[in-house]
């Protein structure tokens, strides 16, 4: 199903949600004087997805906020690229940015077909996706661990045995230069 949107309850929307190009740019895509959707409305439109909210209103602006908290941090969505400025050439400068609650309240209206979640559901899937995640990292690290575990312990054992065995003692082995190198 395709995403489909509408700006025409925003505030404003032909200057919040829409820019003109000043510049062509073959890399962006852009023409001088075609009007584009600006980043962030592109990328709050996207975003309505990864929250699993349809749309922006006074009510729900703070489970936004909370909810793009948590989408930034599981890799959801990602910082979008904005512009920022014209370097010392002229050329356009593209910064990456992060939506903010300010952005919200100037998109409120913002309508989408994206599927809704209830704060529980929501909130649920991000453990899952946080849980899952942790299992993967713990099996990399149950595969890699035992091998580097090993020349680490056997290090450890060969230095034990050493100062037992009457060949070295503490001190000489706390001297920083029998510290070995990282």
């Amino acid at each position: 199903m395709p995403l489909n949107w509408s700006v025409k309850n925003v505030k404003d929307a032909d200057d919040v949600c829409y820019f003109t190009a000043t510049k062509n740019s073959v890399v962006h895509g852009l023409t001088r004087g075609e009007e584009y959707t600006h980043p962030i409305t592109n990328t709050l439109v996207f975003a309505t997805m990864a929250v699993g909210l349809n749309e922006i209103t006074e009510a729900n602006i703070d489970e936004w906020e909370s909810r793009l908290g948590l989408a930034y941090e599981v890799g959801w969505i990602s910082k979008m690229v904005v512009y920022g400025g014209d370097d010392e050439n002229g050329n356009h400068k593209w910064e990456p940015r992060m939506l903010t609650r300010t952005d919200l309240e100037r998109h409120i209206g913002l309508e989408t077909n994206a599927s809704e979640e209830s704060a529980t559901a929501w909130r649920k899937r991000v453990w899952q996706e946080v849980e899952a995640r942790g299992k993967k990292e713990l099996k990399y690290a149950d595969k890699e661990n035992p091998a580097l575990d090993a020349i680490t312990h056997k290090e450890s054992i060969a230095l034990r045995d050493a100062i037992r065995a009457g060949k070295t003692t503490k001190e000489r082995e706390k001297l920083p230069e029998n510290q070995p190198a990282d």
